[in-house]
């Protein structure tokens, strides 16, 4: 991102953003871009364990707690 496309998108949002602010922002573009693209990446989704369906057995007793 440009410091002209930070600019138009702040002002689109009309946010006033002082200018160390906006070079902070600048400066950590590249992290985000980054983060964005390592989520966007298909995985296999039995990859991981969380995506495991488990359901714990099934209690003696009847659904209703008796």
């Amino acid at each position: 991102m440009t410091r002209a496309e930070l600019d138009a998108a702040l002002a689109r949002l009309g946010l006033d953003v002082p200018e160390k602010e906006r070079d902070d922002i600048l400066t950590a573009v590249p992290l985000y871009e980054e983060m964005a693209r390592l989520i966007k990446t298909p995985r296999w989704v039995g990859a991981e364990p969380a995506h495991t369906v488990a359901f714990p057995p099934k209690s003696r007793g009847n659904s209703d707690g008796r």
